[in-house]
């Protein structure tokens, strides 16, 4: 009597382990993102790109002693903006009669010349238009 016991809790037990797998749910991993999205950025990469378009830009050689009139200009001041690339700006004082050859208005390429006061200080005291072809 024992024996079919035995045997029967044997079959039981190998039910159940047959069955417990093969009703196993698929494991459902929900909102999972790969490992590979959070390892960090190579630093040393994105900046030798960077350095290599820095390097990429060309030089813009300004003429010398040619300026645009800025915007910036009021009647006290004159704002000149370096000619062709207006990468610089500089702001200067006016001399109490300034001259004018041509146009001094705003966007205007024009020369300029200086009048050194006190040895350290520049104002301008002409301002000619240039015709830029």
């Amino acid at each position: 009597m024992k024996s079919i016991l035995f045997i029967a809790a044997c079959i039981v037990a190998a039910g159940f382990a047959l069955t417990s797998c093969r009703f196993a749910s698929s494991p459902n991993l929900g909102d999972t993102v790969a490992a590979s999205v959070f390892e960090p950025a190579d630093t040393a990469l994105i900046n030798k790109k960077a350095r290599a378009k820095a390097a990429d830009t060309t030089f813009v050689a300004d003429s010398v002693g040619l300026y645009y009139i800025g915007s910036g200009s009021t009647r006290e001041f004159i704002q000149l903006v370096s000619y062709p690339s207006r990468r610089d700006t500089t702001v200067y004082g006016k001399t109490r009669h300034i001259r004018v050859k041509g146009s001094a208005e705003i966007n205007n390429v024009v020369r300029v010349k200086y009048y050194l006061l006190n040895g350290k200080d520049s104002l301008v005291k002409e301002v000619e238009q240039v015709k830029i072809p």
